[in-house]
């Protein structure tokens, strides 16, 4: 599993100081990262960065958009990951918890505060993502992008909007672990509700326009969880 991270930071010494202490963390931990850099907020925003799992970003930003509206920015966008303010004044602390700030870190940084964050991004990312093994690789999808699952042949096929990738594993296996949203519809089926649009006697539409089957067996659990998930 490769962990992407993004960091917000105007002046070059101090990114390339948090870039040292977290690769000295990926080393420890035998986690990959990959980091980008940015000197500004805008530059982050014109970016794909729904696609990072966190973002350090410095709240005293030399321009017109400082770390805080970034977050807000970000936010509002719909970005998932981990934020992490950066920050040279301890005032700003309470500010962070408008935008679900994982944490509020002072300058000079010190190492050890970036681990024990790191430790929780690990934990966030392995929660919030499906991660499994393809041709020799450690893959992820969020769970938020999943649609279903469906088991054919000794394989798990996990569709998305953009397609449909699969691994050697049993829907067994798999069904502890998943989110709340998740639930049978099916032997072979395990549906992620919050993509339900409808259900019109025993088939699921789909947000994107596919139809699921609903087994007799699972048809009372599948309403009652549609209901719990829109109310």
């Amino acid at each position: 599993m490769n962990i992407l991270i993004a960091i917000v930071e105007d002046k070059e010494t101090h990114a390339q100081e948090l870039k040292k202490i977290l690769k000295h963390w990926a080393n420890q931990t035998n986690c990959t990262i990959s980091m980008d850099y940015f000197e500004s907020g805008s530059a982050l925003l014109n970016s794909d960065f729904n696609a990072y799992d966190t973002a350090f970003l410095d709240i005293e930003l030399d321009e017109t958009m400082d770390g805080l509206a970034l977050a807000q920015s970000l936010r509002k966008n719909n970005y998932r990951g981990s934020i992490i303010f950066l920050t040279s004044y301890k005032e700003y602390v309470f500010q962070g918890y408008d935008v679900q700030a994982l944490h509020y870190l002072l300058k000079p940084i010190r190492e050890e505060d970036i681990q024990k964050c790191m430790n929780m991004v690990l934990k966030l990312t392995r929660d919030s993502n499906y991660i499994f093994q393809y041709n020799n690789q450690t893959l992820k999808i969020p769970y938020h992008q999943i649609l279903y699952f469906s088991s054919a042949n000794h394989y798990i096929e996990i569709y998305t909007a953009e397609g449909m990738q699969r691994h050697k594993a049993k829907l067994a296996d798999i069904l502890s672990n998943l989110p709340y949203e998740f639930t049978k519809c099916h032997r072979s089926i395990l549906v992620n509700m919050s993509h339900v649009a409808k259900i019109v006697k025993n088939e699921i539409y789909l947000s994107n326009g596919d139809k699921l089957p609903i087994s007799n067996t699972y048809l009372e659990q599948v309403r009652t969880t549609f209901l719990n998930t829109i109310l």
